[in-house]
Formats: structure tokens, sequence, C-alpha cells
């Protein structure tokens, strides 16, 4: 009788709960994307919520009651005060209205005067035809929406890099003023491989007349992103492409001053900075919970790794070291290591863990110093990027990695990788930082990289 009681109560319980709403992002600013968060609501229907006349289309998270819907704030969206209405439902099917205030701001964007050829401000009659095309093309890109969510949590920048220009950015060419730049242009030598940020399907993949090679991916739900000028494309329209695979090369190709990639992204046609969707940690609300949140990766619960060299020396109460994920690498074939860092100290530690593997270079470097990322020199851009985790003494924070600020790891012949792990750039002064979250500096011992014949010729 008590537990039919007790189940009685928690239903009912259950069953007046109020969902909540909440909204996350960099800034609220145009040229923004924001993430909308319901939970608590019925699992069996989505809420409904709208801003400035327009619906939001909500998705599944990974838990039950747990609904997300991406809100893009245009480069030329109205500024000032609004709100987001919205309808939530309970697990009992109740409606509960909620007005979320948003302040759109206006950002602050640059002007950048450019030298270019004279054929990509003032076209030959010859090519308006294929001009006119391809913009023809692209509109219908940009209106095509893949109704099924592609994506399967949060977006990685497709190469390390500094920014050489930045979104919004109002581009005079050759003294004519141009559209603004509703892309990131990220600094890069002709050659380096380009990665997909996030599963999709190849929508478009060749030359185009001002964006030479050219690669779009659609990752549903209305997220498109591009990427410009490639020397190579290694991808064919209707293809679907993983996570980190290589889909071209930074080239310098169709209206450029120099090598770099250009990666934009549009949300349901609206003009956004990629960088602002990196920034939400969508991995938080899409991926199931690991049962150990320090495992960052299934590689830290291997038996048949090589062995672990001895711990470097204790700094703050953290300790670090580094070791292959494999007995035996080819000569320059790509390497991965298992970086692990231990609390060795009496109470717990609390760490900002930078959630990209490219953007981790802000923090470390093998057999180099750790380099600034631009992405995270901010501390609003830094928090958004990081995770604040908790190591307990004696227990070990682990993760992969397979770059520094250098690029790709390699393996070498007669290579061994020491490890330096430190904060100096994380936030772009001491006045930024945390109070409570350890900063400093750790040094791992070398790591041995065994290179051997017999795996080159796997390899082969």
């Amino acid at each position: 009788m008590r537990a039919l009681l007790a189940a009685f109560a928690l239903a009912s319980a259950q069953a007046r709960a109020e969902p909540t709403l909440s909204i996350q992002s960099r800034a609220a600013q145009r040229g923004e994307v924001l993430l909308v968060v319901v939970e608590g609501n019925s699992d069996k229907t989505a809420p409904s919520a709208e801003f400035r006349g327009r619906a939001l289309d909500f998705f599944p998270a990974a838990s039950t009651g747990t609904w997300l819907s991406f809100l893009a704030l245009d480069l030329d969206a109205p500024t000032g005060a609004s709100a987001l209405n919205a309808v939530l439902r309970d697990p009992a099917g109740r409606a509960w209205r909620k007005a979320e205030p948003l302040n759109v701001g206006a950002g602050a964007f640059s002007v950048e005067e450019l030298k270019v050829e004279q054929k990509y401000v003032t076209p030959a009659k010859s090519d308006d035809e294929r001009i006119e095309s391809e913009a023809s093309q692209l509109k219908r890109i940009w209106k095509l929406v893949e109704p099924k969510r592609l994506f399967e949590g949060r977006f990685d920048p497709p190469i390390p890099g500094a920014a050489t220009a930045r979104f919004g950015e109002r581009r005079v060419f050759n003294g004519q003023p141009r559209a603004p730049h509703s892309g990131m242009d990220l600094k890069a030598k002709t050659g380096t491989p380009v990665r997909a940020p996030a599963a999709g399907r190849v929508t478009l993949a060749g030359p185009l007349y001002f964006s030479g090679g050219t690669v779009i991916l659609d990752h549903g739900l209305g997220v498109k992103t591009l990427y410009a000028h490639l020397s190579r494309t290694l991808v064919k329209t209707g293809d679907l492409v993983k996570k980190g695979q290589v889909i071209g090369a930074v080239g310098a190709t169709g209206r450029v001053t120099g090598p770099h990639l250009h990666w934009a992204l549009k949300l349901n046609e609206a003009r956004v900075d990629p960088y602002s969707l990196a920034a939400l940690d969508l991995d938080a609300y899409l991926r199931p919970r690991p049962a150990d949140p320090l495992a960052k990766s299934a590689a830290c619960a291997r038996s048949d790794l090589p062995p672990a060299p001895k711990w470097g020396r204790s700094s703050g109460g953290l300790r670090a070291r580094v070791r292959p994920l494999k007995s035996s690498y080819a000569s320059g074939e790509p390497l991965t290591l298992l970086v692990e860092i231990q609390n060795s100290g009496r109470k717990s530690a609390f760490l900002d863990f930078v959630l990209d593997p490219n953007a981790r270079a802000t923090v470390l470097g093998f057999n180099r110093a750790p380099q600034p990322f631009s992405t995270l020199t901010s501390s609003s851009a830094a928090r958004m990027g990081t995770e604040q985790v908790k190591i307990p003494p004696k227990k070990i924070l682990c993760f992969e990695q397979d770059r520094d600020a250098g690029g790709l790891l390699l393996a070498r012949e007669t290579t061994a990788y020491a490890m330096t792990y430190g904060t100096e750039f994380l936030y772009a002064s001491t006045s930024t930082a945390r109070s409570g979250i350890w900063r400093g500096r750790l040094d791992s011992r070398p790591a041995e990289v065994a290179v051997s014949t017999a795996a080159a010729r796997e390899k082969l």
C-alpha cells in the first residue's frame, strides 16, 4: 500500500512539474545562433514557440522530455527588445505559456578594403550567364531543408587557424563597396585538410566563379555550411560525410587575395557566424551522458594500450602523462595520443576543459609550448567553448588528442612526444579567469612512439 501511495505521489508531482525554457548563446546580437532548451516537457508533444512572427522548429534531445531549437539572428536582423513566446506541455499534457525576453544587439562589424583581380569586381559580360546560373543554383540549395537531423552533436571548426577576416565585415573590393562578409576567413597554407565539422550530406561540390572550389554540406534541420576557395574537393554531390572526414583542401581559388578557407553557415537562410554554432555544447544534450564523466574517450577503458610512462611533475595538485593508442605506427602516419591528467592532491580540482580538439591547442602542445587560438581569446568565447570538470583526489581526466597548434600529429622515426598543458591562452587576461579553476602549467614525460616498416606495409 505504501509503495502504491508513493508511486501515486510521484506521478502527481511529475504531472504538476512545470517545464522550463532557457536560451544559450555567446551573445544575443546580429549574426549569432541561439540554442533554445526546453526541459521537463512531454516527450510525445513538441513545444511550440515563435520569435518575431516566425515559428521555431523543435527536435528531441537524448534525455526524455528535453527539446531543442535553433534561433538564428540574421546579419540584418532588427535590433532591440522582443520576446520569445512559447507554449510548453508537461508530461500530463497541461499547457504552460512562457515569454522569454530577448534584447537583440547590433554587433560591431568593421570595414575591410581588399585588392583583387578586377574581373571579380566587374566581371566580363561573357561571365554574366555563368554567374547568374550559379546564383540561382545556390538560391535553390539554401531553400531546401533536410527534415532529418544528420549531425550527432557539437560542431567543430573545419581547420585550426586564426581568422584573417571576420564575420559581418563590410567589404570594399578595389574601392567598390560590396555585401557584408557572411562567413569567417581562416588562415591556412594551401593543401591544409578541411574536415567536416559535423555529419551531413554534400549538396554541392565543384568550382564557382566567386568562391572557387566550393563544398556545401546540409546537416539537417535547416543547418548548412559552406567551404570556399578550395584547391581540391574530395567529395561529390550526394555523399554522406561523417564528422571529421576530409572534404577538401585549402586553396586560393576564386575571388581571393591569398590562400585561406572561407567558412560560412546559413540556418534557415539566415546568415550567421559559424563559430556561434561551434560554441554551443550540443553534446551535452544530444549524446547520452557517460558513466564516467572524466572519461572523454572510449580508449580510456582499453586494456591493450602501450605501457604508460611515469607521471610528470605535479603542479597545483595535478600531473599529466601521454601515450600513443597503438603499439606501432608507419612513418608519417597520423598519430593519436591518450592524455591523462590526474589529481594527485587531497582536495578536488576544477579544470576548464576545452571541448573542441582543434581549439585545445589553446592549452596544450606536443614538443612545443601551447599557442594562442583566436576563437578562445575572449572570456565569453572561452567559457562557451569549455566544460568545467571536477577531478576528485586520485581520479584521472582522460581524453584523446591528435593535433596541436602545428596541425595533425604525425609519427616520425625516433620521435618521443612530451606534452605541455597550460592555461596561459585560455582567457585574454588573468582577470577574466573563473575563481577556483586550476591555472598553471603541466609537463609530461616523453612518450616513445614506435615506428616500424611492418606498420608501413600494413598501411599500404
